[in-house]
């Protein structure tokens, strides 16, 4: 047996070791209170080439105890491959939307499974992974290539709100845009998460429901994309998901705007620094 696989097998049991301790550790853990941890090189297409790279693993997460490292790659999520995915309109890699996408849509029956290289041996890493948990990596996959807004908390704490598109289609939730934060454009173009001091903010959000989804044919192409109007009162260490919700009993409203209003459709328990 070459020495090579030799290490291979055994990088693979100690990776095993490592999510069964991860188990029994999280056993306890109420919903919503923990993240995944995973901090990703997401800032461009040529970076995530060969798949994501770890940057990094918060202390005690699930991305801790599976055991990523940073220089690790990501190349295979669930079956759907990370690599040479290309970039999005903002240039980012498209990679790290369809891994958060690919985990925030696990049901929570099924476990995450992960294919990492790392020193050109391939690892499979294996978890369970609670839903709550899973819409807190999507947040942290746009995190990763330092989107987040700079502003600091106040003594009164933080929390954020966040515009990742993994709304649940099932209920015709979909991806929205804040266009203003409390009255000023909300950081760089593209940004889709945003610090914010805790207490009441007022936004103005502009949906961006795909135009099959609404069921009418391309005639919904040509309606007023309207802007509306969102107060959500943000706790401290909480993620408010801010989405467009789809009224299908409303579609012929294309021009009053009556098809769809601005909603939060998940609150994620997380802390905010």
């Amino acid at each position: 047996m070459s020495i090579r696989l030799i290490l291979s097998i055994l990088l693979l049991m100690c990776s095993q070791l490592v999510v069964a301790q991860g188990r029994s550790a999280n056993s306890g853990v109420t919903p919503g209170q923990s993240q995944l941890g995973l901090v990703v090189d997401s800032t461009s297409a040529v970076h995530a080439r060969d798949g994501l790279r770890v940057l990094g693993a918060t202390p005690g997460s699930v991305a801790d105890q599976l055991g990523l490292r940073p220089g690790d790659l990501l190349v295979d999520v669930n079956g759907t491959s990370l690599r040479d995915l290309g970039a999005d309109a903002q240039g980012r890699a498209l990679a790290a939307k369809t891994f958060a996408v690919r985990v925030a849509e696990l049901p929570a029956s099924v476990p995450l499974r992960l294919s990492v290289v790392r020193d050109g041996l391939t690892l499979a890493m294996n978890a369970p992974l609670h839903a709550d948990l899973a819409i807190a990596a999507a947040s942290e996959a746009t995190t990763a290539a330092g989107n987040d807004d700079s502003a600091a908390a106040d003594a009164g704490g933080c929390g954020r709100l966040s515009t990742f598109d993994v709304a649940p289609r099932s209920k015709h939730q979909y991806h929205a845009r804040i266009v203003l934060l409390d009255g000023s454009t909300p950081g760089p173009t593209g940004q889709q998460n945003y610090r914010v001091k805790s207490g009441v903010h007022a936004l103005l959000v502009a949906e961006d429901i795909p135009t099959l989804e609404m069921g009418v044919g391309e005639i919904a192409s040509l309606r007023r994309h309207t802007q509306k109007k969102l107060t959500v009162t943000v706790q401290a260490n909480t993620t408010y998901m801010v989405g467009a919700q789809l009224h299908l009993d409303k579609v012929s409203e294309l021009n009053s705007g009556g098809y769809w209003d601005p909603v939060v459709w998940r609150e994620i328990s997380e802390t905010c620094r």
